[in-house]
């Protein structure tokens, strides 16, 4: 009896360590029980009502916080939306069979916000889809205006979750932009170079104009006594000058779409790269403008517009790593504004005013009373500059591209029979190119002695 009763410990002992090994394995291989699903969207804070093909006896929330499930009949239960999410509820049967599944979205009330946006909106098309915890704006508008419009409605239900893809119907502005430099400059410069020498010394003082300039009058003195001389120049230069630059840049863009334009060039400026290394980078300079033009809801164009204007000055020129480096001369202004149609914004009296003078001279013989011009140069100048920008943005219509397919536009080269005979160069006009006549201009009217004198012609009627 003892040793069939250990037998029959061992044997029991035996079982259960394989029935517990074997445990994990048929749970991982227990397949979920199988049921029709669908799909149902809840607005959040609202109750929809939906019926079962079958009677239920169970049904089970899987998020009781994100939606709140109560049957009113075997057949009927209507879900309210709490919080905004997903869940699931499970739906049982006769005899504990899982009847269905019905998966739970909890949104925005599209319905509501796409008839706020009709009402806010009147004139426009747009559809709500909830997407997600958020919602989607599609159709098509009439400007970006009505887009942000109807996306800061949405915002105010559902706060940073509104996609929009709303399309706006082509709303193009050229902008006109007119800008006109004006610089003068006026420099006046006299100096003197002298020289005493005889055998036993040598003085000299002066060194003649300061500026780089050629002096345009020297008047040259020699003379002496004995064995000493002495050698004088005296130079002068007077520049005046006045210089225009003028842009007329037309430049196109999509409503809400960033432009730029660029009339000028870049200069090679050298950036450390590491120990004793240099890079070199390109830097622009010209004239230059960044435009954003917006079409509003109410016609008027929110333009937000950046002119500037720079030149390179090689008289402020720093070295670096011995290579010369010029400075740049810049007038740069920036401003947002709303405009109607073909009116124009002005941004003038950007006047700059600058003076300079310098003086060399000997010290102590300068200071002498008249006397003291013989051992001094001078050099005065001055400079004003003056900057005029004119913007003039306009909507584009459809007879701006029709008048734009009847303007010629050169750009063949010519033959050399034109080049030779007639002279038309690069520069001008050419009345054809390799694809035909350019120019559509009709042929003129007959001379009104010749009117009277064409008539039309009439077939003949056989008789």
């Amino acid at each position: 009896m003892p040793r069939n009763l250990a037998t029959a410990l061992c044997a029991s002992l035996a079982l259960l360590t394989t029935g517990a090994a074997a445990a994990p394995a048929f749970a991982d291989a227990l397949p979920s029980e199988s049921a029709p699903s669908r799909v149902i969207s809840v607005p959040r804070d609202k109750s929809l009502s939906f019926r079962l093909d079958q009677p239920a006896t169970k049904i089970i929330v899987a998020q009781p916080d994100i939606a709140e499930v109560v049957a009113t009949t075997d057949r009927s239960f209507y879900v309210r939306g709490i919080e905004l999410g997903s869940t699931n509820l499970l739906v049982y049967g006769p005899g504990g069979r899982l009847m269905e599944v019905i998966d739970v979205r909890v949104g925005i009330d599209a319905q509501t916000l796409e008839r706020d946006l009709a009402q806010a909106l009147p004139k426009e098309h747009i559809r709500v889809q909830t997407l997600g915890e958020g919602v989607m704006l599609t159709g098509e508008v009439s400007n970006p205006g009505v887009a942000i419009r109807a996306k800061t409605i949405a915002e105010a239900v559902a706060p940073d979750g509104v996609m929009s893809m709303l399309k706006v119907n082509g709303s193009q502005v050229v902008l006109e932009v007119r800008i006109l430099e004006a610089s003068r400059s006026v420099t006046h410069d006299i100096g003197l170079h002298a020289t005493i020498q005889n055998n036993s010394f040598n003085f000299s003082f002066g060194t003649g104009l300061i500026g780089a300039s050629t002096p345009t009058g020297v008047l040259s003195l020699h003379g002496g006594s004995g064995h000493t001389s002495i050698d004088a120049q005296l130079q002068a230069l007077e520049e005046k000058g006045l210089l225009h630059t003028l842009a007329r840049p037309n430049l196109v863009a999509m409503s809400g779409e960033k432009a730029s334009f660029l009339a000028g060039g870049e200069f090679p400026f050298p950036v450390p790269a590491g120990l004793n290394l240099v890079s070199i980078e390109f830097r622009p300079y010209g004239v230059r403008l960044n435009f954003t033009p917006i079409v509003q809801d109410n016609g008027k164009i929110r333009l937000a517009v950046e002119p500037e204007v720079s030149q390179l000055d090689p008289a402020n020129s720093v070295t670096v790593n011995g290579s010369s480096v010029p400075a740049l001369t810049m007038r740069r202004t920036n401003t947002t504004v709303e405009l109607q149609d073909g009116e124009s914004l002005a941004i003038s009296g950007l006047f700059q005013h600058g003076y300079q003078n310098t003086l060399r001279q000997v010290p102590g013989l300068g200071e002498i009373p008249i006397l003291s011009a013989l051992f001094r140069s001078a050099r005065w100048q001055r400079n004003e500059t003056e900057l005029l920008i004119v913007v003039t943005p306009r909507i584009v219509t459809d007879s701006d591209f029709e008048s734009a397919k009847t303007k010629a536009v050169a750009g063949a080269e010519p033959s050399a029979a034109d080049l030779m005979f007639m002279g038309k160069a690069l520069d001008k006009p050419l009345d054809r190119d390799l694809r035909g006549t350019m120019d559509p201009t009709p042929p003129p009217p007959p001379p009104p002695a010749l009117r009277g004198a064409i008539a039309p012609s009439v077939p003949a009627s056989g008789k």
